[in-house]
């Protein structure tokens, strides 16, 4: 069962699975709980959400910029690895560029440049990613409209907003209809699955092999269905064929080979490890 979305616990521009290999069978059955509603948990969809800081916009030498709730200048950094689940600016380096931390929500009105996402630092903190890129502020601004960071080294370097062309191309999630559940379905109306085998925020799936065939990965960039809180931030991963997968709260996407129109829903509860993303 997933305990912890993770993403409400704690909440790039580089653009951004036969069964028996998932330790499971079509013909098993058992209902979990659903993405972002684990069993023994009270934290609801609505109240992570709630809790998220909105990002905010801001005009600097520079341009027009990302900017965190308290109007610091984002960044992100070259020598990352975007989708892999790490941030490689530790120790001091995480001293000067303070690591933005999540969960947190796009600014009213604005395309980011891609998804926002989430990983999970060696300390246990949750940080923001956007693209699969991991986000920081710059302890040398110190205020809004600051943006004494960018171009540090030649690798550090501000969000701009404006371009959108990624997000554009974002295919949109769909709401469907399954028996009595209201779940969340891919842009084809397919069903959309989690697998708590997977761990959120590690920038990987387990699911490879003749499992990605039987649960294939939620290709990215994707947006949300409009009007649709879903159960936690959009990110994404790199899988190791270069695949860019959808994660939601940290946790890969799928769909289910077994489902072949909308409105089905065969996989859920196989294994007692595949769910589907519940829609309050």
């Amino acid at each position: 069962m997933m305990r912890n979305p993770g993403w409400a616990a704690a909440a790039l521009v580089a653009t951004a699975l036969a069964v028996t290999a998932c330790g499971a069978s079509p013909g098993s059955s058992g209902a979990g709980s659903a993405y972002g509603a684990p069993t023994g948990s009270s934290t609801t969809p609505g109240a992570a959400a709630a809790q998220t800081a909105p990002l905010k916009v801001a005009r600097t030498s520079a341009g027009t910029v990302l900017a965190s709730s308290r109007g610091l200048t984002l960044y992100y950094y070259t020598e990352d690895k975007p989708g892999n689940g790490k941030s490689v600016c530790t120790g001091s380096c995480a001293s000067a560029w303070p690591p933005l931390a999540a969960p947190v929500r796009a600014p009213a009105g604005v395309r980011l440049p891609g998804p926002l996402g989430m990983i999970i630092r060696p300390g246990g903190g949750a940080q923001v990613t956007i693209n699969g890129y991991p986000v920081y502020t710059y302890a040398g601004d110190k205020a809004l409209g600051q943006a004494a960071g960018n171009g540090i080294g030649g690798v550090w370097h501000i969000i701009k907003i404006g371009s959108g062309a990624a997000a554009s191309q974002a295919a949109a999630l769909k709401v469907a209809r399954t028996g009595a559940r209201t779940v969340l379905a891919s842009s084809r109306g397919l069903t959309l699955y989690y697998y708590t085998e997977d761990q959120p925020g590690s920038g990987k799936s387990v699911c490879t092999g003749s499992c990605a065939s039987a649960w294939p990965p939620l290709a990215a960039p994707v947006r949300a269905p409009a009007g649709v809180r879903l159960p936690g931030p959009l990110g994404m991963i790199i899988r190791p064929g270069g695949l860019r997968q959808v994660t939601i709260n940290g946790y890969p996407i799928y769909t289910y080979a077994g489902d072949k129109a909308p409105g089905q829903a065969s996989g859920n509860g196989i294994g007692g490890a595949w769910h589907v993303i519940k829609i309050a």
